[in-house]
């Protein structure tokens, strides 16, 4: 997967699945801007990457406010060119039952899950060079219901319908809109989160055995970033070991 003179725009890169993903992409020889609403993360990120080999700049971005990313795109475009790749990754997940849900908890999970997702597509769609690639980092929860992830889940499947209706519009500019379905993943936030006794559930209800790790998720979106997914839009991949419940 040959990523040489493509420039990437990975959010959520500070850490866990969207560092892995930007590392992974500048490994293929992307330039990656790595936006994070962590300062500090990105700039680790960033320089971890350039400490291989690759081309990477920091981007402070908080994908909730409008304002950023329009901000995060300059920002890419005035120092790496403009984008070719979009990897919309930043998210957040926090469980909460339907009945002690607040409009608070509603608005911090749909902030950033949807509103955010979608005004990064409306950027990429107006800035990403022709034959770009675009993919949003969405659940396997939007397909298999969870306790406790109403919120959580609706606004990821709320993002597939996003990514349906962008591959309509962008097809004519050559700029293919995929999702990928991660299951659950080795990452810093689900190590503080999900029990040992979840995470062995998670387990026991997936076919290959095991968690998912960031490799497994950065290698798929690689792909999807690449030429070679040019025949491939409109799509929602699984990428959970084969698991066909979360309960």
């Amino acid at each position: 997967m040959d990523l040489k003179n493509q420039v990437a725009i990975v959010t959520g890169a500070g850490l866990g699945m969207g560092r892995g993903i930007a590392e992974k992409l500048a490994q293929c020889g992307a330039a990656v801007a790595v936006a994070d609403k962590s300062q500090e993360s990105a700039a680790e990120a960033a320089a971890a990457i350039e400490q291989a080999g690759g081309r990477a700049i920091a981007v402070t971005a908080d994908v909730s406010s409008v304002d950023d990313i329009t901000r995060m795109f300059d920002a890419c475009r005035a120092r790496l060119g403009d984008p070719d790749i979009l990897v919309a990754n930043a998210g957040v997940s926090r469980p909460c039952p339907i009945t002690q849900v607040t409009e608070e908890f509603f608005s911090s999970i749909y902030n950033v899950n949807a509103k955010g997702t979608l005004f990064c597509l409306k950027e990429a769609g107006l800035h990403l060079k022709a034959g770009g690639r675009i993919v949003v980092i969405s659940s396997c929860s939007a397909r298999l219901p969870e306790l406790g992830m109403a919120v959580y889940s609706s606004s990821k499947a709320a993002t597939q319908l996003m990514v349906d209706v962008a591959a309509l519009e962008f097809a004519p500019r050559g700029i293919t809109v995929n999702s990928i379905l991660p299951g659950l993943t080795e990452t810093p936030t689900m190590l503080r989160f999900a029990s040992q006794e979840h995470r062995q559930q998670a387990i026991d209800k997936t076919p290959l055995g095991r968690l998912g790790t960031t490799r497994d998720i950065a290698e798929v979106a690689a792909f999807l970033a690449s030429k070679e997914s040019q025949w491939i839009t409109g799509q929602h991949i699984l990428v959970n070991g084969g698991c066909l419940s979360n309960y």
